[in-house]
């Protein structure tokens, strides 16, 4: 009955069959709506990871930052312009490309205010040396800013071809461009006109600079934080035309600079009219500045120094000038002049006697504890033994002209080697005028004489003093003290003299000047 299809009843059926929904798809479909697959968080080792973003900025600033530094130690410099030049700060989320030979953004500062800042937009290019075509496809990437690349890798298997490169072109050097209205103008052009800028108001008078440095203080303020010093770099002049010159040359234009005229005064304890007249001039940089300029200059300079200057010295101030000098530079001293006054010979026996002479005197210092005085002795002792002198100049002023023998002796015992002992007098105003030999203070400096007699006329002569002896000669006679060096006759006894003039030294001489 249903097997005909043309029964109505038949064909009735079969619409309803093909227009019912599946059971099993309907379930399926309202047990499992349909929605986007949700994505996956990023991996911690993945460069989407935020800390590894920053840590790869960080990364990117600090190579940029070793190029500045290269580029601030050899670059066409400025010869006015002093500041630093720092890389800007820029909000989370929008890193700056820092890549050579790309704009980027950084803060200059100029030194010659309290807050001088502004925003510059620089271009920094590598040194572009030319190379063999042997060695180009081995030649290392010095732009790269990519901290994890395989350029390191490159950079550690060549690190001996990168040396060797380097001291091939010592010439070449970073180049730097700045934004400057529509176009790009030189670095050393840039900073020129950042200072002329601003000279005439630096050349006006107080209440105008003040007004000139409190207004570029506000619209630094602007700016936010000053950037930190890590992330900056100096920017100042480069004398590289100057490495350049004879080192005769260079020398006698730092000689000028530092206003020394071959003499340097380091007294410190004038007595009376024992003065030495200083320099009125005040010199353009100090000697510190003047050893900072650059390393190997310094290296010839310093010793230019210690042999070119006399150093004058008073009764104190020497020994500690020894020591800081240290062992290298102590050797370098060539001239030296005392200025010791009345109390000269007393001095010197104190600290440069030899041990024979002082034993028999011991004249007291007040040391606390009493062997403090003896440690000095032995350490000034140590360091002058180390003076190999061209010349010993004295000033006579108010030494009596009876104890120069003796002090003549005792310096001469105690110095490595003089070459010259000379002698001068200052007057009233501390100018000083040599001194001939034909003077006749000098007279006994040129008779023989022994230790016995030099020790006996000390004696005879300051007996009444009781600071030039110790206390148990204070109360002994002359035979007393003979009886003592009587002990040391191998000491006491032999002739000798202070100085020997020499006959072909007439130069010196007139100089007033005396050749050991």
């Amino acid at each position: 009955m249903f097997g005909c299809t043309t029964s109505p009843v038949a064909a009735l059926f079969e619409r309803f069959n093909m227009t019912r929904p599946s059971t099993a798809s309907s379930t399926y479909s309202q047990s499992f709506p349909s929605k986007s697959k949700p994505t996956p968080p990023s991996s911690p080792k993945s460069p989407r990871h935020m800390a590894n973003r920053l840590w790869m900025q960080e990364q990117q600033k600090r190579k940029y930052l070793d190029h500045l530094m290269q580029w601030s130690l050899n670059h066409e410099s400025s010869i006015h312009f002093h500041g630093k030049l720092s890389i800007s700060t820029q909000p989370s989320g929008c890193a700056q490309d820092l890549e050579l030979g790309k704009a980027v953004k950084c803060v200059l500062t100029d030194a010659a205010f309290t807050d001088a800042r502004q925003v510059i937009v620089i271009k920094l290019f590598p040194p572009d040396p030319k190379h063999s075509g042997r060695h180009k496809d081995q030649v290392i990437r010095r732009d790269s800013m990519e901290p994890c690349d395989e350029v390191e890798a490159e950079e550690s298997k060549n690190d001996s071809f990168q040396g060797l490169f380097l001291e091939e072109s010592p010439k070449e050097h970073y180049k730097m461009v700045i934004r400057c209205g529509a176009g790009w103008i030189p670095a050393r052009e840039y900073f020129n006109r950042v200072y002329f800028s601003h000279l005439e108001t630096q050349q006006g008078d107080t209440t105008t600079r003040a007004v000139q440095d409190e207004y570029m203080l506000h619209r630094s303020q602007a700016l936010g934080p000053p950037p930190l010093d890590k992330d900056s770099v100096t920017v100042r002049p480069l004398f590289h035309a100057f490495q350049k010159l004879p080192p005769e040359l260079r020398e006698m234009i730092l000689m000028t600079a530092a206003g020394l005229a071959g003499s340097f005064n380091l007294c410190t304890d004038d007595y009376g009219t024992l003065r030495v007249k200083n320099v009125d001039s005040r010199p353009a940089i100090s000697l510190s500045t003047l050893s900072r300029i650059n390393k190997s200059m310094n290296m010839n300079l310093i010793p230019f120094l210690y042999h070119s200057t006399d150093f004058h010295f008073g009764l104190t101030g020497f020994t500690n000038f020894l020591w800081q000098s240290g062992p290298t530079k102590r050797h370098e001293i060539r001239r030296l002049t005392f200025h010791f006054g009345k109390l000269a010979l007393l001095h010197c026996i104190r600290w440069l006697a030899p041990d024979p002479v002082f034993s028999l005197f011991e004249p007291p210092v007040a040391t606390n504890p009493r062997a403090l005085q003896y440690f000095w002795r032995c350490q000034i002792q140590e360091l002058v033994k180390d003076l190999h002198l061209f010349s010993l100049t004295f000033n006579i002023k108010q030494i009596p002209k009876a104890d120069l023998p003796m002090i003549v002796a005792i310096m001469k015992s105690a110095f490595g080697s003089i070459n010259e002992v000379r002698f001068i007098e200052t007057d009233a105003k501390g100018v000083a005028r040599p001194v001939s030999l034909d003077d006749e203070k000098l007279a006994g400096v040129r008779r023989q004489c022994t230790w016995r007699d030099l020790c006996m006329q000390y004696y005879e002569q300051h007996r009444i003093h009781s600071y030039f002896f110790k206390f148990e000669l204070l109360k002994s006679q002359a035979e007393d003290v003979r009886s003592l060096m009587n002990n040391d006759d191998k000491f006491f006894g032999p002739v000798f003299l202070p100085l020997t003039i020499r006959a072909e030294s007439a130069t010196a001489e007139e100089k007033g000047a005396m050749c050991c």
